[in-house]
């Protein structure tokens, strides 16, 4: 339980602080520990308080009233009611924070988001130096929260997750629709398909099982399947890795998922503004003046709600009162998704992309943060749309790896329909990052290794060190007016952004450890770009609407193979062989489709006579550098550039740079943990 020292000092500035606003009426707190590390530096001790809140919503207030379905659910006192997971960490003294939350968005009820400080294992209740890093946050003297938003997370230990009330008829009968599931095996043992609401009945009768190897695969009907009693579907086993299985069946129970947002806006006020909540119960973040800033950071799926939380109108607070509830926002891996929530039967979990769950919602638009008119559906919109008619708009860093460039038609932030560059100035609050040749995700440390399902090894650019600038550059843009660095995406005015079948990829020799073939340039070819087209959701599962396909690009590549536009880390501008963002499927497991949000890595060769008895086109690491002190030098360079430019924070420069002679020193003497140049 909370200290009692810890609770009458909140307590003392509650009375001071003004009332709670926001409908989060009761704050419940299990536990309270102390957390002291030695990477939290001069901020010291931290302490953690996990618990859940409970809140209220007003289905007449306007920000509120444009929550799908929220009319049907259950009321009490004409308020719907949920129950939200939390976890909080602050400096234990207060007088060394800094006044400002930095909020995650959980990636499925999962803390992933200390990666940002380096962290080399993630944990739902952090708590150890492999959670925290190199503490930099901590450092900073920010508040960390996190809370349950995603009703489709199941609730578990220290899992962020949300209680939503079922939605029934105004008869009180249920609800049903059909709907749609998938899995993708990744092992012939995984026949459970999942199912995110329960069948109406789970009969044999009702559902339809299929299966392809790829999206536009004509679909084979599969029978021998069953329901299992615990809210999935057996397949007739053996499963085939990596294929396609679809099941289409009636489903009943939705719950209004957004009401997720309505409490992530609903919190973040409480902890930005209140002294109490409605029993009482002290604001642990509680100042007497609020608090100065709050700024937002999430990858993935937790990249995507912060596009979808601000599009639906969420950032502003409950009370109407022109408040901005998140200052600023860096969404990393989005594409230009936003979220399949603020629909009946929504699946926020999902995420589309170019083998996986590739018709659903989430990348249908609107694509860019400025309104436009879209010549393919005729629509006027953009995720600001809401928020510039109220003045409550953040400031916006988006990032996007390689990877959603392939599988999330990221060009499409900042080019039109017909793959045309976009004006940037018309939305200046905006600032768009392409991190240059690299996968989805990689952990700190990380280095090249063999993936189950794809061909050739990971890859391990790694993108920590910007996070860290580009949040620094944040809270300079919100308290102090100063504008960060540019844009930096790849262009088709300068030719850096082209279609997949112009990119110049080099004719790399056989080096998959599997054996599989090179990858010439003829490897890229449209099929392996994830098309877009306009869905006609009508039907379920989702069918294209004919001619309305969208012109989606990637950025060019130099004679190594390695991308040329956006940002470029340094060991990228000294590279140790091609690195992609994107990677292949194996031949018969869905290959060449796209290997999820995985990337690849081709090692040089490191001698000339290698270079030349492998046929390699690209110049060895022999060649390249000297020596390890050239090598070391031009990646010293690099480092320089991108701390002047402020894509990276000096302090990181000494860790970057040992990182990089440390994987230069394993590529060029061929170390154990080093994978072979070609075998």
């Amino acid at each position: 339980m909370q200290s009692r020292s810890v609770l009458i000092a909140v307590l003392m500035i509650a009375v001071t602080a003004p009332p709670a606003s926001a409908r989060l009426t009761q704050l419940n707190i299990a536990r309270s520990e102390i957390v002291d590390l030695p990477a939290f530096g001069a901020t010291g001790a931290y302490e953690k308080i996990v618990g859940t809140f409970d809140g209220e919503i007003d289905p007449a207030n306007p920000r509120n009233a444009l929550i799908v379905d929220l009319d049907l659910a259950p009321t009490v006192n004409g308020k719907v009611r949920y129950s939200a997971t939390f976890t909080i960490l602050k400096p234990r003294d207060a007088a060394r924070a800094n006044g400002k939350l930095f909020y995650m968005f959980n990636n499925r009820g999962t803390k992933l988001e200390l990666r940002i400080n380096d962290a080399t294992e993630v944990s739902n209740d952090p708590a150890t130096a492999a959670h925290f890093g190199n503490g930099w946050l901590n450092r900073q003297g920010y508040a960390l929260a996190w809370s349950g938003w995603d009703g489709n997370v199941k609730p578990g230990p220290n899992m962020e997750s949300i209680t939503l009330p079922v939605v029934r008829n105004r008869d009180g009968s249920s609800i049903t629709a059909p709907v749609a599931a998938e899995l993708i095996p990744a092992a012939p043992t995984d026949t459970a398909i999942a199912l995110i609401y329960p069948a109406a009945p789970a009969q044999p009768g009702n559902g339809t099982l299929t299966v392809r190897e790829h999206v536009d695969d004509p679909k084979t009907p599969l029978t021998g399947w069953h329901y299992d009693g615990d809210g999935r579907v057996r397949l007739p086993g053996p499963a085939k890795p990596n294929w396609i299985y679809e099941f289409v069946y009636t489903a009943k129970d939705p719950v209004p998922m957004t009401i997720g947002y309505a409490a992530t806006r609903d919190f973040i006020t409480f902890l930005r503004t209140a002294a109490a909540d409605d029993a009482g119960t002290a604001n642990p973040l509680a100042r007497p003046k609020g608090l100065d800033a709050v700024y937002a950071f999430g990858r993935s799926q937790g990249g995507r709600v912060q596009r979808d939380f601000v599009y639906w109108g969420f950032n502003e607070d409950e009370a109407g009162t022109q408040r901005r509830v998140i200052d600023g926002m860096i969404p990393y891996a989005t594409g230009i998704g936003l979220m399949w929530t603020n629909f009946r039967f929504a699946e926020p979990t999902r995420s589309a992309q170019q083998h996986i769950r590739a018709r659903v919602r989430e990348k249908q638009g609107p694509h860019t943060f400025a309104v436009r008119t879209d010549p393919l559906t005729g629509l006027t919109d953009g995720i600001f749309k809401r928020c510039r008619a109220r003045d409550v708009c953040p400031k916006v860093m988006n990032v996007d790896s390689a990877n959603e460039y392939w599988n999330k038609s990221s060009a499409l932030n900042h080019t039109d329909a017909f793959g045309r560059d976009l004006n940037d100035t018309a939305a200046p609050d905006v600032r768009l990052y392409a991190t240059a040749s690299q996968q989805h995700s990689v952990g700190f440390g990380e280095r090249p290794q063999p993936m189950q399902a794809c061909v050739q090894l990971s890859n391990p650019l790694y993108q920590g060190p910007l996070f860290r600038a580009l949040l620094t550059a944040m809270d300079a843009w919100v308290t102090r007016g100063v504008s960060p660095p540019a844009s930096q995406v790849p262009r088709v005015r300068n030719r850096t952004l082209v279609g997949a079948a112009d990119v110049r990829f080099p004719a790399i020799p056989a080096t998959s450890y599997r054996g599989w073939p090179a990858l010439p340039a003829a490897a890229y070819h449209p099929e392996s770009l994830a098309p877009l087209r306009v869905l006609n959701f009508e039907a379920v599962p989702p069918t294209d609407v004919p001619g309305k396909t969208y012109t989606t690009l990637v950025s060019q590549v130099d004679a190594d193979g390695n991308e040329v536009g956006g940002v470029r880390v340094p060991l990228l501008q000294a590279p140790l062989g091609t690195y992609t963002g994107w990677a292949l499927l194996k031949p018969g497991e869905g290959g060449p489709d796209l290997c999820g949000q995985n990337g690849q890595f081709f090692p040089f060769a490191a001698t000339e006579a290698e270079r030349l008895a492998a046929g390699d086109p690209r110049p060895s690491l022999e060649k390249r550098y000297a020596s390890a002190a050239a090598y070391r030098a031009q990646v010293a360079a690099a480092i320089a550039a991108q701390v002047r430019a402020r894509l990276m924070l000096a302090e990181d420069g000494p860790a970057v740079l040992a990182d990089a002679v440390d994987q230069y020193t394993r590529h060029s003497l061929r170390g154990p943990d080093a994978p072979a140049a070609h075998d």
